[in-house]
């Protein structure tokens, strides 16, 4: 056998290797990467169906009304909002999917093409060894090399080269059948997810007439201006009644806790006032208590401070729950020319939903508001909660509460609906709980 056709072989070999791995390498990376992705829909994906099946539950209970309340027309909007992302997400979803299968058949064309060249290459040994079958040959070919370097090279050639080729080829012919397989299974997805995409867009057609139905019932009332003029200026009269109620008891709470405050700072100057200037440190803790006017104690502080802390990320007040009203002053959503004002959000739920604290405090006031529904208030360092519209309260002022716990019973009206005001304060300040809340 000439010396060449070694080093043919050797130089095929070097040349299948190496880009046999680096494809393998550059395929499944980007397949991580776009798995994360789509980790990420998914969970978006499932976020927006209990959402959805929230207000289907909330609508359910008072769908055999004849007619629809502004309330749920706001629930019907934001379903059909929803729906539409659910859409899109979907819509991603499946463009992603494309992606993947294209790459993944690529990739498969390459593998074969890889696997066709080591058939070719291993065929031209399996023939060389038929020519040259004896040791003899072999022997002969080893010896003829020009020196002992390049009959090493020879020798390991015999020993390895088909072993190798053999190798190469099992490992091709695996990571074929597992791409081909996962081709299989991207197309299965797609279909489910294509199937899935039209329910959704005949989903989203139909809540649009919904919400064309109830937009015209909402101009129908229109034509009782009047009337809808005095059952607005009854309701803000019992809004801003029961807010009275909630800024006194919350007013009462500053003070008491700024008398503490200044009781507690006015004990400590008189320590102060008997020590020697190596308690210098103690003066530094008193100057950062003076900094908060309704934290007295150390527990007051650390409630304080994980309050802020977990802005944004606060569970809800209750399980199951759709903002109808948002905070601030505002237009109407439906009726122009309304204002109303709105010092928390209103949020509707289902009936009989437990009420439950976002985060952990002390119960600081419980009334009966103008309704003769019960009013619960939590303190939270500086921090304040209040929770309305409450059929029964499970505490009693002085309660400590934590995260999550159950402070009361939702109250539901002859409509079947079921709906509360939240509202987060900052001593007297009032702020918007939608950036405190889980989004």
């Amino acid at each position: 056998m000439p010396t060449e056709l070694f080093f043919v072989k050797v130089k095929t070999i070097r040349y299948i290797l190496i880009p046999l791995f680096t494809g393998l390498i550059l395929f499944f990376s980007p397949q991580d990467v776009q798995g994360q992705n789509r980790q990420k829909l998914e969970n978006e994906k499932a976020k927006l169906e209990k959402e959805i099946a929230s207000m289907n539950a909330i609508l359910k209970e008072t769908k055999k009304k004849n007619k629809m309340s502004a309330s749920e027309l706001q629930i019907i909007k934001k379903k059909v909002e929803q729906r539409q992302q659910l859409v899109n997400n979907i819509t991603s979803q499946v463009n992603m999917l494309n992606d993947q299968i294209k790459t993944t058949q690529q990739s498969i064309g390459e593998e074969y093409r890889n696997l066709e060249i080591l058939k070719q290459n291993y065929a031209q040994m399996l023939r060389y060894a038929q020519k040259n079958r004896t040791a003899t040959d072999k022997l002969l070919f080893i010896f003829s090399a020009k020196d002992y370097h390049e009959a090493y090279q020879r020798y390991v050639f015999f020993r390895k080269f088909a072993q190798i080729q053999r190798q190469q080829m099992a490992l091709i012919t695996k990571k074929t059948n597992e791409l081909t397989t996962m081709s299989q299974d991207l197309m299965n997805q797609k279909q489910s997810q294509s199937v899935l995409l039209r329910q959704e867009q005949a989903h989203a057609a139909t809540l649009q007439k919904e919400k064309q139905q109830k937009e015209k019932a909402v101009k129908d009332i229109k034509s009782q201006e009047k009337q809808l003029t005095q059952q607005i200026k009854q309701a803000e009269a019992k809004k801003k009644k029961l807010q009275q109620q909630i800024n006194a008891a919350i007013n009462a709470e500053i003070k008491k806790q700024q008398q503490l405050a200044a009781q507690k700072t006015a004990a400590a100057g008189k320590n102060n006032a008997k020590t020697t200037s190596a308690n210098a440190p103690a003066n530094k803790t008193q100057t950062k208590k003076e900094e908060y006017s309704m934290l007295a104690t150390a527990k007051d502080v650390e409630l304080n401070k994980g309050f802020e802390g977990n802005k944004g990320k606060l569970p809800w007040p209750v399980d199951k729950g759709v903002i109808v009203s948002s905070f601030g002053v505002h237009e109407h959503p439906d009726i122009k020319g309304v204002q109303v004002e709105n010092q928390g959000i209103d949020i509707r739920t289902t009936k009989g939903s437990a009420v439950k604290s976002i985060y952990e405090g002390e119960v600081c006031s419980v009334f009966q508001g103008p309704n003769g529904k019960k009013v619960v208030i939590i303190r939270h360092g500086e921090y304040m909660t209040v929770y309305t519209n409450l059929e029964s309260a499970s505490v009693a002022k002085g309660t400590k509460v934590t995260m999550g716990q159950k402070i009361g019973v939702i109250s539901t009206n002859e409509s079947g609906q079921s709906e509360m005001n939240f509202q987060v304060r900052k001593g007297a300040k009032t702020q918007n709980p939608v950036l405190w809340l889980r989004r």
